[in-house]
């Protein structure tokens, strides 16, 4: 009896251990069970042991709809810092990568979480790239098959679509390295030479890797963290050789604060707006975008738009900048006029923890979209028509059509404010070249005042579509 009392008693504890009640160490990942993770639970001093959260899809050609192997995919949170590992797809393009979760019961039940996906795979374009943006996921409906098993999400989102590039392009190897961050920091990296610009987020442990570097030496590799500055590693590269092994460790100087003013003019959206730094070597001129190291944005990130004023951005390490106001999708474009003060794109350096101008933009209300793409990326059949709403004052209008890297493929620039649908919006039919099936393109609208001078514009993140 008392053997049997003793063998129940270890049979409880066991079950313990592994459902969830173990004590166990968020910085310890052996902790737990090999099929558990620790993490920590709302309201609870004590982090449990849990069935991990993983977001499941497939990496694929987009062009093609063939799996892409060996791809890798990593997740980033609202603020461009990175969350996750690395998961790597297998032959079938399918990966598996989990994802650190806070819970809200001792079930396990995970708190959603905001994310966006990056992926980059050898002869493929990385994303998100040129036109492509990374759309949020939302992890709230992520589901588990039952106790002890992982809870999944997976949607049409978590599968990302790659572009294939040019065949001179590929063949070329990967690079790889470490950049040296404190607990809770990221990094945006970002190899540049040749005439060549990479970038690349660091995952949780610091590690980066960029795909498809062309052969030649004179690259530099550098981090950009909010609060650090770092001392470029030099990168030479091999044909048919990867390289690993580079590391980027901290300067020790001081950072910067920017500081500038923007100003809400005619009919902008009176909430607010908000101001990025774009690393200048990853600004495309034609898209109006870049890469923005993760926490150099006013207000601070995930905040709502806010900026009607005056605004600063602490911590920005040394280094070359393109500052943009109203850049994400709030109503609000920076004014275009190039006749007006404060519209003009803002080129900065920072040097020794001083930048060279304090940006002072103003805003206006954008041009609204009806479609395609007004809100997320669409698939459209046949020849596209691309729609948007009267704008107050403009005498006509210019309709730009581009391809995902920022090429001009179509242009009218002449559409008349009379060139209507049944619903009463303007309305331009596509009369270019024909568009490649499974590609993204972007259209932008142009609204021209009496002078011809423009007034505004839609905004830089919307009108993005695919043919089918």
């Amino acid at each position: 009896m008392k053997k049997r009392f003793i063998a129940a008693l270890l049979s409880v504890f066991a079950v313990a251990c592994g459902g969830g009640s173990k004590e166990c160490q968020l910085d310890e990942p052996t902790s737990c069970e090999e099929t558990l993770v620790c993490e920590k639970v709302s309201g609870q001093e004590k982090p449990l042991c849990v069935a991990p959260v993983q977001i499941e899809g497939k990496v694929f050609n987009l062009a093609s709809g063939a799996a892409v192997a060996g791809a890798e995919v990593t997740a980033v949170d609202i603020n461009g810092a990175p969350v996750s590992g690395v998961a790597v797809s297998g032959v079938d393009g399918r990966y598996s990568l989990r994802i650190p979760t806070e819970r809200s019961d001792d079930k396990g039940t995970p708190v959603g979480a905001r994310l966006t996906l990056r992926a980059g795979a050898q002869n493929y374009e990385p994303f998100p790239s040129g036109l492509r943006v990374a759309l949020p996921l939302d992890t709230t409906p992520a589901a588990s098959a039952g106790e002890e098993k992982p809870w999944v999400f997976s949607s049409p989102q978590t599968d990302v679509g790659l572009n294939a590039l040019a065949a001179a392009e590929q063949g070329h190897p990967a690079v790889s390295g470490t950049v040296e961050v404190s607990a809770g920091q990221s990094a945006l990296v970002v190899v540049e030479g040749n005439g060549k610009v990479y970038s690349a987020v660091a995952d949780t442990s610091g590690n980066w890797k960029v795909f498809n570097v062309a052969p030649g030496g004179g690259y530099k590799a550098q981090a950009y963290v909010k609060g650090s500055n770092y001392t470029p590693a030099d990168v030479t590269v091999q044909a048919g050789a990867a390289l690993t092994g580079v590391a980027i460790r901290k300067a020790g100087a001081s950072t910067a604060t920017l500081s500038g003013t923007v100003q809400l003019v005619a009919g902008a959206n009176g909430a607010g707006t908000s101001v990025v730094m774009v690393v200048e070597s990853t600004f495309n001129a034609a898209l109006i975008r870049g890469e923005v190291p993760p926490g150099l944005r006013a207000p601070d990130p995930g905040i709502a738009p806010t900026v009607s004023g005056a605004y600063s951005i602490t911590g920005v390490p040394d280094g070359k900048y393109v500052v943009l106001a109203a850049f994400e999708n709030d109503g609000n474009v920076r004014d275009p006029d190039p006749n007006i003060s404060g519209t003009q794109i803002a080129h900065i350096s920072v040097t020794n923890g001083v930048p060279s101008a304090s940006p002072a933009f103003k805003v206006t209300g954008a041009i609204q979209m009806v479609g395609p793409g007004a809100e997320i990326s669409e698939v459209v059949t046949g020849t596209p028509k691309f729609s948007w709403k009267p704008y107050s004052s403009a005498k006509s209008f210019e309709l730009r059509v581009f391809d995902s890297q920022g090429t001009q493929v179509w242009e009218n620039l002449a559409v008349s404010p009379d060139s209507r649908n049944a619903a009463g919006d303007v309305e331009v039919t596509y009369g270019g070249p024909a568009l490649t099936a499974g590609r993204t393109y972007q259209w932008r609208a142009t609204a021209k005042g009496n002078a011809g001078n423009p007034i505004s514009n839609t905004e830089e993140l919307r009108g993005l579509f695919s043919v089918q």
